[in-house]
């Protein structure tokens, strides 16, 4: 077995990381890395962009006061402890993406007629803001799935990137490596309800020795999340008592395929430690909901078969379980987010997410008054953004302004025009 090594110094690299066997444990910001991010003091900015296959149900999302004393609708009522740290936008729609599900391919893209035949895409919010902004990163983006090949990230040429869909492999991929034995003993020690920590537990007690006091509460933080991530896996099945894996067999297990949502709060909370450790600063997320049962209490249709509810109200009594299910796992990121420094202030400041989907309605596989929820980014929260849907700014003058806003200079994206959406800066 080999040791563990690393080495304090008066100031940490930004890079430093704690090494194992098998573990490779990248570090939160620490106030001990001042010193030598010193030639660069300001944070970097950071994207995440999530987004769901079966839209949400707009009358229980879109408030009908618009600025910011709306009142909390059904989905909005689990984000009220966070609701200046967000803002709902509601009337914006892609020009010329009328699509039913492929208008998803252009979300982030804003690219016409993803139906045709003859599409073609072009590059994706994400993959422009990874061109430039992640070559300073381990990973210069990341781009998660929760089901099947779905991807909502494309290159320059409109290829989509194929994403991760397995949060066990996220996991692994971020936080175990070595050779397959290795990595297969890693997992089975996690099976057994031990933890990757236990690998760098003495490296790290040292190094919280040789730091403040405020680091060591980052770093007791930042411990307990990643351990919470594995407890949570374990319950999930995602790190199924089994016999110890072989090299060359499936080491892990993910949830069914019906348990959408917890699938989602896997990959986004593996999403958030990538982020907060600096492995990547660009990440997107797609959400898509099966065809199968989930087991949760209250639900007895697939949430495909919900969001096609045809105003039964029993089935969007079921769809609203799963949706604000959904919603509540943002929700938690963005209260880690904020509770984790980045630097003088919260990661969340430098953090921009955004939350929405391609169709306004899954029922009817409509693509007007698209669902967007945005957060972080400095950019001025806790209000409805009401536009008329009779007519739409395109949302692509959004992703201008997320551009930007992440210090690019960028004056058109897709289908955007010149003008920006009042009331996001402060």
């Amino acid at each position: 077995m080999k040791n563990v090594t690393f080495t304090t110094q008066r100031s940490l690299s930004r890079r430093a990381m704690l090494k194992g066997t098998g573990i490779t444990l990248a570090l939160p910001w620490l106030d001990a890395m001042s010193a030598a991010f010193a030639e660069d003091p300001k944070p970097p900015m950071r994207f995440i962009g999530i987004l769901n296959y079966f839209s949400f149900h707009a009358p229980n999302l879109f408030p009908k006061e618009a600025g910011a004393n709306y009142i909390a609708t059904p989905y909005l009522e689990g984000l009220q402890p966070h609701r200046n740290e967000f803002t709902v936008i509601s009337g914006l729609n892609h020009p010329e993406v009328r699509d039913g599900h492929s208008s998803d391919k252009s979300f982030f893209t804003g690219a016409p007629h993803p139906g045709s035949p003859s599409f073609k895409n072009t590059v994706s919010l994400d993959q422009l803001a990874a061109d430039q902004l992640g070559r300073d990163t381990r990973y210069p983006s990341l781009n998660f799935s929760t089901s099947g090949a779905f991807s909502c990230s494309y290159t320059r040429s409109g290829v989509a990137i194929p994403p991760e869909t397995s949060p066990a492999r996220a996991f692994a991929k971020l936080f175990i490596d070595g050779t397959p034995a290795e990595v297969a003993e890693e997992v089975a020690r996690v099976q057994e309800g031990r933890s990757i920590l236990d690998r760098v537990a003495a490296e790290a007690k040292r190094l919280q020795k040789d730091v403040g006091a405020g680091d060591r509460d980052k770093l007791d933080q930042y411990f307990t999340s990643v351990r919470e991530l594995e407890q949570r896996m374990v319950r999930s099945e995602n790190f199924a008592k089994q016999p110890k894996p072989k090299p060359g067999v499936p080491i892990m297990k993910d949830p069914g395929s019906g348990e959408d949502t917890t699938r989602f709060g896997l990959m986004l909370e593996v999403a958030r430690l990538a982020i907060q450790t600096d492995l990547t600063r660009i990440v997107t997320l797609y959400s898509v909901g099966t065809s199968k049962t989930p087991s949760k209490p209250g639900t007895s249709y697939a949430y495909h078969d919900l969001s096609h509810h045809g105003q039964d109200q029993g089935k969007l009594a079921q769809l609203a379980i799963l949706e604000r299910d959904l919603l509540l796992e943002w929700g938690r990121f963005i209260g880690r987010m904020k509770d984790a420094r980045d630097g003088s202030s919260r990661l969340l400041d430098h953090t921009i997410s955004v939350f929405g989907a391609g169709m306004g309605n899954a029922s009817s596989h409509e693509s007007t008054n698209l669902p967007i929820l945005l957060s972080g980014g400095r950019f001025k929260h806790g209000q409805h953004l009401a536009h008329n849907p009779q007519d739409p700014p395109p949302l692509c003058n959004l992703w201008v302004q997320v551009l930007q806003q992440m210090g690019m200079e960028v004056a058109k994206f897709g289908t955007s025009n010149a003008e920006s959406l009042t009331g996001l800066h402060v």
